[in-house]
C-alpha cells in the first residue's frame, strides 16, 4: 500500500478521494442548511397571520387590565391544540408579559422587537425568514407576530415561535437519525461512483506517463535507442518529443564522443611514432658521431647534423601544429581582420613552396586575375590556410605532377582554388578529410602524407571567419578545394573579430 500511494497514480487518487469528500460534505452541509431555510422561509410566510388571528382571541382580556389567569389558561389551551408552537406576550419593550412555562425554562425575559418591528411593518421589500429570539434559548427562530392594544392603551406584541421546544425535541429525535443516514447514504454513494470514474480516468491519464518512466528508466540503463511514441500535442506530447529529441542528441554526442575516443587513440599513435622516429634517428645519429669523433671525416658528420636538423625541425613543425589547434579550439586564437592583397600574399606563398615542388618534379602553377580587389581577414590566419593546402597538395601529388592555385573573383568575392594531379581522394574518406589526425594515406610513409593535422587547421580558420570551404575530387584525377573570401569594402565599417567570430 505504501508503494502505491507513492506512485503518481496513487498521489493524485488519494488527492482526488480527499477532494472529493471535502466538497461532498460542504455540498450536503450547504444542501442541508438551504432546505432548513427553505423550510424556515415556507414555515413563516405559511403562519403570516397567525398572530394577528390570535390577537383577536387575547383583546378580551386586556380591556380593563391584564387578566393573566385567562391569558395563561387561553395559550395553554392553543398549545395542546398546536404542539408545535409557543406563545408569548410582550410590551413594547419586548419584555415577557406572559406565557405558559415554567419559569425555569425562560432563558430571556427580553426580546430584541426590531425583527418583530420588520414583521409587522407589511413592508414588500423584507425577505423571509426573519429570525427571532428565543425565549427558551440562545437560539434563533422564525415566528409570528402581531401588535396588540393592552391595558391603558400602551402596544404590546403577540408573539408566536414557530418551533417549539417539543418540536425541536421531535425533529432531533426523529429527523436527525433521518438526515444523518440519508447523508451518510449519499456521500458514501458519491464517493464510491465517483472514486471509481476518477480511478479509471487517472489510470488512464498516468498510464502514458508511466510508459514514458519505463522508456526514461531503459534509457538511463544504456538502452540509447529507446524512444516514446508520440501520440498528441498536449503537454505529454510535447514532453515525449522533447526527451526524444534530448535521446537523438545524447545518442549522436555517444557516437560523436566514441569518435573522437578512436581519433584521440588513433592521434597517440600517430604522435608517438611521429615523436619516437625521428627521436631514435636523432639519438642514433648522435650516438654514431660521439663514437666516431676522431675518425668521421667532415663530410660525413656534415650529412649527419643535416638529418638531425631535418628531424628536429620536423618535430618542431608538429608541436606547432599541435599547439595551433589546440588555441583554436579554445578559441584562444581570434581573427584580426584587415584589408590585404590576396594576390601578392599568394604569390609569396608560392613562392616559398617552389623550392619543395622543384623537388618532386612537381610543376606548381599559379593563376591571378589582374587588378584583383583587396579583401578582408586575418593575413597571418589566411597565409596558414594557404600553405597548409599548397602543402597538402605537393604531399599527394606524385613526381612530375602539377599543381595549380587559381585566383579569381565573382561579385563581391575573391575565389581561391588549389588542384592538384594526384591520386584523389575517395568517396568515402571525403566527409571525414578535415576531421583532426584524419589521414586519407593510413601508412605512415615519410614519402606521403603528414600529421594529419593540417587540413583540420584550414578548417578551424576559415569556420573563424566564417567561410566555407569546398572539396572536390574522384580517385585517380586528383583533388580540388575552394574557398572566398569577401571583398573589402571601403565606404563600410570594417568587420571586428568579434563580428566575424
Amino acid at each position: 500500500m505504501k508503494e502505491f500511494f507513492r506512485t503518481l497514480y496513487g498521489k493524485i487518487s488519494l488527492i482526488f478521494f480527499l477532494l472529493l469528500f471535502l466538497l461532498g460534505t460542504a455540498q450536503i452541509i450547504i444542501s442541508v442548511q438551504s432546505s432548513m431555510n427553505f423550510v424556515c422561509e415556507t414555515d413563516q410566510t405559511l403562519n403570516r397571520y397567525l398572530a394577528r388571528n390570535l390577537a383577536t382571541k387575547f383583546q378580551p382580556f386586556l380591556k380593563d387590565s391584564l387578566d393573566r389567569a385567562g391569558i395563561d389558561h387561553l395559550i395553554h389551551e392553543l398549545m395542546i391544540y398546536n404542539p408545535r408552537i409557543e406563545i408569548y406576550l410582550l410590551d413594547d419593550k419586548g419584555d415577557l408579559l406572559a406565557y405558559f412555562a415554567d419559569p425555569y425554562k425562560i432563558q430571556n425575559s427580553h426580546i430584541d422587537t426590531a425583527p418583530i418591528k420588520r414583521f409587522v411593518s407589511n413592508d414588500p421589500d423584507v425577505r423571509f425568514p426573519i429570525m427571532g429570539d428565543d425565549p427558551r434559548s440562545d437560539r434563533q427562530k422564525v415566528f409570528s407576530a402581531s401588535a396588540i392594544e393592552l391595558p391603558g392603551g400602551n402596544q404590546g406584541y403577540i408573539y408566536v415561535i414557530l418551533g417549539s421546544e417539543l418540536y425541536d425535541t421531535a425533529i432531533n429525535g426523529i429527523g436527525g437519525s433521518y438526515i444523518l443516514s440519508t447523508t451518510a447514504f449519499t456521500l458514501v454513494l458519491i464517493l464510491v461512483f465517483a472514486g471509481i470514474l476518477g480511478s479509471i480516468l487517472f489510470f488512464n491519464l498516468t498510464r502514458r506517463l508511466r510508459r514514458m518512466t519505463r522508456a526514461v528508466s531503459d534509457f538511463d540503463k544504456g538502452d540509447y535507442s529507446r524512444r516514446i511514441a508520440v501520440q498528441s500535442d498536449d503537454e505529454l506530447g510535447q514532453l515525449s518529443s522533447a526527451f526524444n529529441h534530448m535521446a537523438d542528441t545524447v545518442e549522436n554526442s555517444i557516437d560523436e564522443m566514441k569518435k573522437n575516443d578512436a581519433l584521440r587513440r588513433e592521434l597517440i599513435a600517430n604522435i608517438s611514432h611521429d615523436l619516437r622516429s625521428p627521436l631514435a634517428s636523432i639519438q642514433g645519429y648522435l650516438e654514431t658521431i660521439q663514437m666516431k669523433e676522431d675518425t668521421m671525416d667532415p663530410g660525413q658528420r656534415r650529412a649527419f647534423l643535416n638529418t638531425i636538423l631535418n628531424g628536429v625541425i620536423n618535430l618542431n613543425k608538429l608541436v606547432h601544429e599541435l599547439f595551433e589547434l589546440s588555441k583554436l579550439d579554445a578559441l584562444q586564437t581570434k581573427p584580426r581582420p584587415e584589408p590585404f592583397s590576396i594576390a601578392e600574399l599568394l604569390q609569396d606563398v608560392v613562392l616559398k613552396f617552389q623550392p619543395q615542388a622543384e623537388r618532386k618534379k612537381i610543376n606548381l602553377i599559379t593563376k591571378i586575375e589582374r587588378n584583383l580587389p583587396f579583401v578582408m581577414g586575418d593575413i597571418g590566419m589566411i597565409d596558414r590556410v594557404i600553405s597548409n593546402l599548397i602543402d597538402n597538395a605537393i604531399r599527394y601529388t606524385p613526381e612530375s605532377g602539377q599543381v595549380k592555385v587559381l585566383l579569381s573573383r565573382r561579385g563581391g568575392q575573391v575565389y581561391l582554388r588549389i588542384e592538384d594531379s594526384g591520386e584523389g581522394i575517395p568517396r568515402e574518406d571525403l566527409p571525414h578529410i578535415f576531421d583532426r589526425f584524419y589521414r586519407v594515406e593510413k601508412s605512415r610513409s615519410k614519402n606521403s602524407g603528414g600529421s594529419g593535422l593540417g587540413l583540420a587547421i584550414v578548417k578551424k580558420i576559415l569556420d573563424a571567419h566564417g567561410v566555407n570551404i569546398e572539396v572536390q575530387s574522384e580517385p585517380g584525377k586528383g583533388a580540388r578545394f575552394t574557398f572566398c573570401l569577401d571583398v573589402w569594402q571601403p565606404q563600410k565599417r570594417e568587420k571586428t573579430a568579434k563580428d566575424i567570430s
